[in-house]
């Protein structure tokens, strides 16, 4: 054991030696370069292999890209920015289709009595004044009215019942013979009182209307013409 250790030992010592006179000799060379003027840093020549420096090797490829990097925060909401400027006037639009001419049929009428009546039989009412008549379609002695144009009418009745009325008034609206409606004051304990009914009815060129009274009933009334009959053109069709 102890043999090995000197063996070990004088080992270390010669390369200790060696490597210090290597290092020596080479600091002696270097010295003897530079008195010549034929000394070169490394950095002189680095391709030169004559000389014991390693030559420089090509390029090597690029390297793979990384990963993408995760996303960032929102940043702050910044301030409202100015208001732009006002842009042009756009073109103008097509013309859009004409449309139907608008009615120029005026017809309305208003009509009254100023005496009472009272049929033995269900009848027409004939109608002795007119507030209003436009158009001329209202025959006052027949009570009827004819529809000069095809349209809509609104169409309203008021009736009065007077206190020395031994009936209460009771009629029908008829459209051309057929009942639209009825309006009838009657089983009131008020001496004086009124009633009214009203309805927008669709009436064709030529269709005729009129109020009937219901036979044994009286249509009472005074100059001061409490009763009414009344309508006027909607629209046409």
């Amino acid at each position: 054991m102890q043999k090995i250790l000197v063996r070990t030992s004088l080992l270390l010592v010669c390369v200790m030696v060696y490597s210090h006179v290597s290092y020596a000799a080479m600091l002696a060379t270097r010295g003897e370069e530079a008195d010549n003027g034929t000394f070169q840093t490394e950095s002189s020549d680095v391709s030169s292999s004559s000389h014991g420096r390693c030559e420089q090797g090509e390029r090597g490829l690029p390297g793979r890209d990384g990963l993408p990097g995760r996303d960032g925060r929102d940043g702050l909401i910044g301030p409202k920015g100015d208001a732009g400027p006002t842009g042009s006037i756009g073109p103008r639009g097509l013309t859009g289709e004409k449309g139907e001419p608008a009615s120029t049929t005026k017809v309305a009428f208003s009509v009254t009595r100023k005496t009472s009546l009272k049929f033995k039989e269900t009848r027409k009412i004939p109608f002795e004044s007119a507030f209003a008549n436009i158009g001329n379609r209202f025959n006052l002695a027949s009570g009827t009215f004819t529809a000069p144009v095809s349209g809509f009418y609104y169409i309203v009745i008021n009736i009065h019942k007077r206190a020395d009325a031994p009936n209460a008034p009771f009629v029908f609206l008829k459209h051309n013979g057929k009942l639209v409606l009825s309006v009838d004051e009657c089983c009131g304990d008020d001496p004086y009182d009124t009633a009214s009914n009203s309805v927008v009815l669709k009436l064709n060129q030529g269709d005729d209307l009129w109020l009937e009274l219901v036979e044994g009933r009286m249509f009472s009334v005074t100059v001061n013409k409490e009763s009414t009959f009344s309508g006027f053109l909607l629209y046409e069709m």
